[in-house]
């Protein structure tokens, strides 16, 4: 018998793309209107929708006849074969396609406007670089470190007279045991200022006995040293007389010549001897 008739008998027959089956199920009919836009698909040749038994998108069969759900189970195609599948009891179940393709599609396209509107204003903000850290003033800076300016104790003069001014005109700030508004705002201008200049006060300080500091010289320093380095000097032991001392930051000449003859010629020949015998 010819090989190509053998293959051609033994090749399966095509299958149907869709299932063809007379069952109903029992339960009752899904109503597409009822159905949210995002759990049913009508475009036409892949009308799909999500089966209230198992949450799966199901394929619908005989949409020009009687619409319903093809036979599915309820796990993944993808899984093993050795386990067991169970037939999910929305199969065969009737759907009631009662709206039309055209109102379908504009309410899902006004759905996912409203959708990428609403996912448009959860976007992130604009990253925003983060500030420079502020770096004190060096220390060698200090010194040069003003005292308060006239127009920073002017404005803490002004301040304060500001306070009093207020206190004798008000009723409530005149008691000291509560304050108005305007009150504790004067009082709150009249605490920063004071702060700042007593950070400027303080500051200037700082600096000053910094630069009034007395710096040890040199020569203080040699002095403090000089007893224990006089010390060392005294019980250093003196050289031998075969010791040549270092001078020029050179040391003594080095041997060229091995000191016994015999014993380096030997050595060298035994080393010899050995590479021969590894080679």
């Amino acid at each position: 018998m010819p090989t190509a008739l053998v293959s051609e008998a033994a090749r399966a027959r095509k299958r149907r793309r869709k299932t063809r089956t007379k069952k109903v199920s029992p339960l009752p009919a899904i109503v597409a209107s009822e159905l949210p836009h995002d759990e049913i698909d009508l475009t036409p040749g892949r009308e799909h929708l999500v089966c209230p038994n198992c949450a799966r998108w199901t394929p619908i069969t005989g949409v020009l006849g009687t619409p319903k759900l093809v036979p599915h189970h309820t796990e993944s195609a993808h899984i093993a074969r050795t386990e067991k599948l169970h037939r999910c009891s929305g199969t065969n179940r009737q759907v009631v396609i009662d709206i039309a393709i055209e109102d379908w599609r504009s309410e899902r396209t006004q759905a996912v406007a409203i959708a990428e509107a609403t996912a448009a204003t959860r976007r992130a903000t604009k990253v925003l670089p983060k500030k420079p850290t502020v770096v004190p003033t060096p220390v060698h800076r200090l010194a040069s470190m003003p005292a308060p300016s006239s127009h920073l104790l002017a404005a803490q003069a002004a301040a304060r007279t500001a306070v009093n001014e207020h206190r004798a005109k008000c009723k409530v700030c005149r008691t000291g045991q509560t304050r108005c508004p305007d009150g504790r705002e004067l009082e709150i201008r009249m605490g920063h200022t004071d702060g700042s200049v007593r950070l400027a006060i303080e500051q200037h300080e700082s600096a000053l006995r910094a630069d009034a500091a007395p710096s040890i010289p040199r020569t203080q320093q040699w002095r403090r040293v000089d007893s224990p380095v006089s010390r060392v000097d005294t019980r250093r032991h003196p050289l031998p007389p075969e010791i040549k001392p270092l001078t020029d930051f050179r040391g003594p000449d080095v041997p060229l010549l091995p000191q016994d003859p015999n014993a380096h010629d030997q050595r060298q020949a035994e080393i010899g001897r050995n590479h021969a015998r590894k080679a």
